[in-house]
């Protein structure tokens, strides 16, 4: 069967790029430009929750970040910084993502098409907040 569909976001940079650690010290802020597309965000800070901050959802269209906890101490929250313009796990929109648990293993890929930024649950929970 033929398509009919085009493409609405070409994803040209699905390589996995690099790794971005933030280990214990480093701070519970962290800021993603659109250059990290590519990149797998690993926590390992455990001082308290870390916020990763993504970029203007305009500038992200075509980009993906991977995040994932390597600690029991603290959660993740991943905001986009704008209210309703990331799709999350429970079918809402919200402005921030985060894990409902402190566990070794919570990931989530986020993937942005220019409007809306989406949450893809590897493992864990995560909800609005």
């Amino acid at each position: 069967m033929a398509r009919t569909t085009e493409r609405n976001v070409p994803l040209t940079e699905l390589n996995i790029r690099g790794i971005i650690i933030n280990a214990d010290a480093a701070g519970v802020a962290v800021t993603v430009y659109p250059s990290d597309s590519g990149c797998i965000f690993i926590n390992k800070e455990d001082a308290g929750t870390v916020t990763y901050t993504l970029p203007a959802v305009a500038d992200s269209k075509g980009k993906w970040y991977w995040f994932y906890n390597a600690q029991t101490s603290a959660a993740i929250a991943i905001t986009s910084g704008t209210a309703s313009v990331f799709m999350g796990s429970d079918g809402g929109t919200s402005s921030t993502m985060t894990t409902s648990s402190d566990a070794i293993g919570d990931s989530a890929i986020v993937i942005c098409d220019g409007d809306y930024y989406y949450l893809i649950v590897l493992d864990g929970t995560w909800a609005e907040s």
